[in-house]
């Protein structure tokens, strides 16, 4: 090498080192960073991105029925799968902004971050970052880009002050091409989150001429275009689906542009139909669209209601149900269409059940699912009274027969059921063996097959998937019941309860012969048994016929709401309104119904409205309903005057706690004189009834009592009121009701009960128990049952788990809880007697009788009760486990299985009823054996026990089992 080659190698080797040197800024310097920041952080980091946005997008599953969503979904899901990729673009992008500060492209980098913020859900961050890129950037380009991703950074943030006014300032600046039709879709998500569709309308349409790729603007002007179509611009909508075929679409865009060109085309005459029907037949055939063929029925069902012609539209929605498809949430949409036909034509029973279908297949984020969800329950409520209505009627029909003829009719009605049971077992049997002839023939086939092959071919015939083939489906169920049996549905069932057969079958052979072995039913037992079935729901005799008619009076009282206030039908409504009324004249609804009928004719200026207002005024002159019709803004008005009724029952209240009863009369007969129209009439009703226990003679009580039932039968307080009624009607009988009124020396003693440790429903219990006890003159003798008493049976080895009662302060009304007076020293019951001895006379007469106490006498019927923790998955469906049990060993005894919430995370499970104690005994003992539906289960907290009728709706009321497990233990 020459002297010069070394000059010159020198001298390049010197500008190299001044060149990246960050300090200078000379233009080989910058030529040098620009490039280096270009092509070795920022292209890289950007590409790698796209890859990102791009998986994002074929990740996406669409919905086409409704408008594509602008951007692709992000979750922590997608920001989880994409994490590495992410990072790697921070780290890539990160290379710039360390090695080359004084590039042009540092800001571009930071853009680049704030977008792998807002991926990966950050957006907080996100947002922080593009501020601070509109801060160092000179570019208009770069600190546009910023702007725009700033602003759908806030709206996930929900802060939509903000993104209204970043798109405000971009309003005036002069935006490229990309950014600006990034900027109109950022508007167009905007208003599309606040449901203003002619706005997203308006920027989607304004975005179209600044797309590059052919599939986003095809995306694009399809969203357009259902928008367009769901606002009845069926024009404008024909068009971009007409533009979005001339472009060569992806598949599944075109195939749905020219589906919906046929409902947006115009139909002038015969021919148009037949043209568009015609066009969907050749969908129809078209062997590419297989998988679309439920949405092409729906499709032409939608067509048809276009021409009016529900019928035809309700078969093509049948064939759309029936039909497999690949469609996400299509099965949804075609119930909510078939739901929304009988709808409209006042069909409510069928809307009900496509409702409630829909439901259950439709996603719970689903934008339309609160609406359907709505009208499903709306609808179930009708079809509920409605049923009802025409249930009872055809019974009471039935019961007004003749017995022969009753017993005719029903039996000719049981025979008819049952040879429609024989003809389709016989179906599904016959269906099922054609499937195994067919499942033969195809798994010989495939053997041959795999034999001269060596591969297997799915044996799913016309490419049906497998849970949508009956036949499959029938085959594969008998198959499994002839090698299992016929097993429950839970975990492990093939380790455990292949274990459990073995000895389950050893210790059937251990049963008695009529326990172990149970003859099939013929069919002349199944008529004569279902016969006897019906007839006992017939009303026959005369307390039976009232009670249906109260339940039809009930039903058309709730049906005419139904259609006035949840249907808008009016028309319906009156007419219930009016047949309520002519059938049943002295309905407890009269006030109300009158009320209705004068606001429903009002409203259709009809002249009825007239014969109705004076029926209230003249029937019900004291009541709401009178003075609404002649102030509608009553009930505005009079809650102020509520407001002073609550204060002045508080103050009552308050009196009664300290046992001043003559005072808290006091102030319910001036609530009662100054306010009438009040809003808590049955609350204060039930205080007067509670002072009367203290205050008044027992005949007076009970007369109290007979009148709050009546005049409040739907106050959540009546059941209390109608407990104390069996009491003292009990006691009556007994001739153990004292005939003086409790002199004030026995309820001013200083009090016992702690009302801070009861819950509210115990302080109602231990209150109505001492408004018992000052009507008693004497408490009975327990009688003990000649059958020794019932044991504790089957306690699991964890105890189950105590729950601390909540205290209590002062409530605010009666309903919420009524705490105990100061009791006597007295007022607690003697303790139980010796067994097989007599009791001793109680001290004081005026000792209280708990109206919840428990006791060993002699019952009709006892009850096999199980409690153990609702989340424990050991119990899953131990209810039919249990019938299967029942069925096996106990058939005889035709127990009813009953599952219900005990308390907070426990269940209760019932077996009724046992007319015999030591059979109900046995059976509780036999639940350790392996083969009980509980004798497996293992290191859970459980009880078994048997309980009398009686005592089993004092547990009911007192929840605890700790309680009478106690009592059991104590007089075993």
């Amino acid at each position: 090498m020459n002297k010069l080659s070394l000059y010159i190698l020198f001298a390049v080797a010197g500008l190299a080192l001044v060149a990246c040197s960050v300090e200078r800024n000379n233009p080989l310097s910058k030529a040098f960073h620009n490039t280096s920041a270009r092509y070795n952080g920022y292209f890289l980091a950007k590409e790698k991105l796209r890859l990102v946005e791009e998986s994002l997008q074929e990740q996406m599953v669409y919905d086409y029925n409704l408008a594509l969503p602008i951007y692709p979904a992000i979750d922590s899901t997608t920001a989880k799968a994409f994490e590495a990729d992410l990072e790697d673009v921070i780290k890539k992008a990160s290379f710039p902004i360390q090695y080359h500060q004084n590039s042009k492209w540092i800001d571009d980098c930071y853009v680049l971050i704030g977008k792998v913020r807002y991926y990966q859900l950050n957006f907080a961050d996100a947002a922080r970052t593009f501020k601070y890129v509109n801060s160092i950037s000179k570019e208009n380009k770069t600190r546009h880009e910023a702007h725009i991703w700033l602003m759908r950074s806030f709206m996930m943030m929900n802060e939509m002050e903000n993104a209204q006014a970043v798109s405000n300032f971009l309003r005036k600046e002069r935006l490229n091409s990309e950014n600006a039709r990034e900027l109109y879709l950022a508007r167009a998500q905007y208003n599309r989150l606040l449901e203003d569709t002619a706005a997203v309308i308006e920027n989607l349409a304004l975005s179209l001429r600044n797309f590059k790729q052919k599939d986003d603007l095809a995306r694009a002007r399809f969203s357009l275009a259902r928008l367009q179509q769901s606002k009845n611009q069926d024009k404008e909508a024909y068009q971009q689906y007409s533009k979005i075929l001339r472009r060569n679409p992806p598949y599944d865009l075109g195939f749905f542009s020219r589906l919906y060109m046929g409902q947006v085309a115009e139909v002038g005459n015969t021919h148009d139909v037949e043209r568009i029907a015609g066009y969907y037949r050749k969908m129809l055939k078209d062997s590419k669209n297989t998988e679309y063929r439920d949405k092409i029925f729906y499709e032409m069902a939608l067509f048809e209601l276009r021409q009016d012609n529900a019928t035809k539209a309700l078969e093509h929605l049948n064939t759309s149900l029936k039909t497999p498809g690949s469609l996400p949430n299509q099965k949804a949409y075609s119930y909510i269409l078939a739901g929304s036909i009988y709808f409209d034509l006042n069909k409510y029973n069928p809307a009900q059940a496509y409702y409630d279908s829909a439901v259950q297949v439709l996603p719970v984020q689903a934008a339309n699912y609160d609406a359907v969800s709505q009208r499903r329950n709306i609808l179930t409520e009708f079809t509920f009274n409605y049923n009802t209505i025409h249930t009872q009627d055809s019974l009471q029909r039935i019961g007004r027969l003749p017995e022969g003829e009753r017993i005719a009719f029903v039996t000719q009605l049981v025979e008819a059921e049952e040879e429609k049971r024989r003809q389709e077992l016989a179906r599904l049997q016959e269906q099922a063996k054609l499937a195994q002839r067919q499942g033969s023939s195809s798994s010989s086939a495939t053997q041959n097959q795999n034999n001269s092959t060596g591969i297997g071919q799915n044996t799913n015939t016309g490419g049906v998937w497998y849970f949508d083939n009956p036949t499959a489906m029938t085959t594969a169920r008998s198959e499994f019941t002839r090698r299992w049996g016929d097993r429950p549905l839970q975990d492990n069932w093939r380790v455990r309860l292949r274990g459990e057969a073995t000895e389950q079958q050893q210790v059937a052979q251990q049963q008695p012969a009529e326990e172990a072995e149970t003859p099939t039913e013929s069919a002349e037992e199944r008529i004569a048994a279902q016969v006897q079935t019906y007839l006992q729901n017939i009303p026959v005799t005369a307390a039976a016929l009232q009670e249906s008619e109260k339940q039809v009076e009930e039903a058309m009282f709730n049906l005419a709401n139904i259609y006035a206030q949840k249907l808008q039908d009016q028309a319906r409504a009156a007419e219930t309104y009016e047949q309520l009324l002519q059938r049943f004249p002295r309905t407890m609804h009269a006030a109300e119904s009158y009320y209705s009928l004068y606001l429903l004719y009002s409203k259709a200026e009809d002249e009825r409205k007239t014969a109705y207002y004076t029926k209230i005024k003249q029937e019900f002159p004291n009541t709401t309903f009178a003075k609404l019709v002649d102030d509608p803004d009553f009930m505005s008005k009079n809650a102020a005057d509520n407001l002073l009724v609550h204060k002045l029952y508080d103050s009552a209240y308050g009196h009664y706690e300290k046992q001043d009863y003559e005072q808290a009369a006091e102030l319910l007969a001036q609530l009662n004189q100054q306010y009438p129209l009040n809003d808590i009439p049955d609350k204060a009703a039930f205080l007067g009834v509670l002072i009367t226990a203290r205050t008044a003679k027992p005949d007076v009580l009970q007369e109290q009592l007979y009148k709050f039932v009546s005049d409040y039968p739907s106050s959540p307080l009546k059941a209390k009121a109608d407990q104390l009624l069996q009491v003292y009607n009990s006691l009556a009988q007994k001739n153990q009701l004292r005939q003086d009124a409790p002199t004030p020396t026995a309820t001013v003693a200083p009090q016992e009960i702690q009302t801070s440790s009861l819950t509210p429903e115990e302080r109602i219990n231990a209150e109505m128990a001492l408004a018992t006890a000052s009507a008693a003159q004497t408490l009975p003798a327990p009688i003990r049952p000649a059958a020794t008493a019932p044991e504790n049976a089957e306690t699991n080895t964890a105890p189950a788990p105590t729950q601390e009662a909540p205290a209590t302060t002062q409530p605010d009304t009666l309903q919420e809880a009524v705490p105990v007076p100061a009791a006597t020293a007295t007022d607690t019951a003697p303790p139980a007697a010796e067994a097989n001895a007599p009791a001793p006379a109680p001290a004081n007469p005026e000792a209280a009788v708990d109206p919840l106490e428990y006791s060993m006498d002699q019952d009709t019927a006892y009850y096999f009760v199980l409690v153990y923790p609702t989340d424990a998955p050991a119990f899953k469906d131990i209810d039919l486990r249990y019938d299967k049990y029942n069925s096996t060993y106990y058939k005889k005894q035709n127990l009813e299985t009953t599952l219900a919430e005990f308390t907070d995370g426990r269940t209760m499970l019932t077996l009724s009823s046992f007319e015999d104690y030591n059979l109900a005994q046995s059976f509780n003992i036999k639940q350790k054996a392996p083969q009980a539906p509980v004798g497996r289960i293992r290191g859970i907290s459980f009880t078994t026990f048997v309980i009398s009728a009686t005592n089993y709706q004092k547990l009911l009321e007192k929840k605890d089992v700790d309680a009478y497990l106690t009592f059991l233990q104590n007089n075993n």
